[in-house]
């Protein structure tokens, strides 16, 4: 995974348009002061048509069925939300649609975590609305499969005393690895934060009323929350600058972006092939503008090259703009938790695509792991999706619909969440979906 250094497609009807949605890239000519025995680099930009400032999301969050547990405690955590028995009598799961920080950008979202953080309280919720529904929990500590079902009995514990969940319906089991472990035979990098992820409690179900319905039947994961919020700087709205061979050829490169005033505004440096800056950092307190763009690097040897482009931008005036978002999450360097979204993906996902409607999909990864591996496979996770998507739109005989496809690895500027926490790293492990509905 590559900090700034993404895969980027976008697509029309199946067909590949590098750079562009369906302009064509501007590309610039090679300097004459580049040495020849440095390598070459291409530079180009892309830019949307109009900027979306904001748009009004609802979104389908996975609810990520685990908690965990700091190294060497066995209580929950406070960063979880906890109540007491008054509070958890009055708790109700859409209140979490409501009164949550309005945030919701392409960077961290505190709002996300937010429902998350509830997510004791959303299992206790559920239990007692279905009576016959049973879980079960299991703890994991490193080598301590007794430590572990502790952990599971703390869990167990706060249903039973606070939502007053019958404790027969909870099953608790030990382990010295969860079931899907991060940690695999043989590791030896980052051992510190693969073992914090492993130090868990995973609730799972057989219960249908518990789980998400992909295709009209249960599937193992459990019935995501419906939440809504204002998109500040959605990714479509963001300037991307790529500068192909930029890592092999150049030491760094930085972008001057100068208005028809000559006004000049200085991004970088970066080290990779792309870069993005969000459009309306660039048009500031403006409307509209045109911009020149030069990409100034140094080689490897040492030597200055130069490459020129140019921009324009226009920020949408429109009052609103309605989106719809959807999460698939992973597990620790899997990409095939796509087979089991696919009925969902074709079938409640993709009949809410409009014709010439526009679907964004980008994947991410965590902060663990070799970073070019798993820019590939963020970028694989996502045109899993995109297969997917296209597949069932054929299907159903809608055309003219673009995809923008992006594989971000790990990079944090524009990671859906931080990575300070196992659950945090969990969840940008993850392919988000965004369906434009209203221009």
């Amino acid at each position: 995974r590559t900090t700034g250094n993404w895969s980027i497609y976008t697509f029309r009807a199946g067909v590949a348009l590098k750079f562009g949605t369906g302009k064509k890239s501007m590309m610039a000519n090679t300097p004459g002061n580049a040495m020849a025995t440095d390598k070459d680099v291409q530079f180009s930009v892309r830019a949307p048509k109009m900027l979306p400032t904001n748009r009004t999301v609802k979104e389908t969050f996975p609810l990520r069925n685990t908690v965990f547990f700091n190294m060497g405690e066995t209580t929950i955590p406070t960063r979880y939300v906890t109540l007491n028995q008054s509070q958890a009598a009055s708790f109700k799961e859409e209140q979490l649609q409501q009164n949550q920080p309005s945030n919701l950008t392409n960077g961290r979202s505190a709002r996300q975590m937010a429902v998350y953080y509830n997510v004791l309280n959303i299992v206790g919720y559920r239990l007692r609305a279905n009576q016959s529904s049973t879980i079960i929990l299991t703890g994991a500590s490193d080598k301590n499969p007794v430590e572990g079902k502790q952990l599971a009995e703390n869990v167990k514990t706060y249903l039973v005393n606070t939502f007053t969940i019958d404790g027969s319906r909870i099953t608790t089991v030990g382990r010295d690895k969860p079931v899907i472990p991060s940690e695999q035979p043989g590791a030896t990098n980052e051992l510190a934060l693969l073992r914090e992820g492993d130090r868990r409690v995973d609730i799972t179900s057989n219960s249908p009323e518990l789980l998400m319905q992909l295709g009209g039947k249960s599937s193992a994961f459990f019935r995501p929350v419906y939440i809504s919020a204002l998109q500040d700087d959605p990714l479509d709205s963001h300037v991307v600058f790529t500068n192909e061979g930029a890592t092999d050829a150049l030491k760094s490169w930085t972008i001057d972006v100068i208005d028809e005033k000559g006004n000049v505004q200085h991004f970088g440096p970066y080290k990779t092939d792309r870069a993005s800056v969000s459009g309306k950092t660039i048009l500031g307190k403006n409307s509209q503008g045109n911009y020149k763009v030069i990409m100034n690097g140094q080689t490897k040897s040492g030597a200055a090259i130069s490459k020129e482009s140019s921009v324009s931008l226009t920020q949408m005036n429109v009052v609103k703009q309605e989106g719809l978002r959807y999460s698939i999450l992973f597990d620790f360097d899997k990409a095939t938790t796509i087979a089991a979204y696919e009925n969902f993906i074709a079938n409640e996902v993709t009949p809410l695509i409009p014709e010439n409607g526009t679907v964004i999909i980008h994947g991410h990864t965590d902060i663990i792991g070799d970073e070019t591996y798993n820019l590939n496979l963020s970028y694989n996770r996502a045109m899993g999706t995109q297969k997917i998507i296209e597949s069932a739109l054929a299907k159903a005989g809608k055309k003219n619909v673009t995809f923008e496809t992006y594989g971000f690895g790990e990079d944090t500027s524009l990671s859906p969440f931080d990575n300070n926490y196992p659950e945090e790293r969990f969840y940008n492990r993850t392919v988000i979906i965004d369906i434009i509905t209203t221009k």
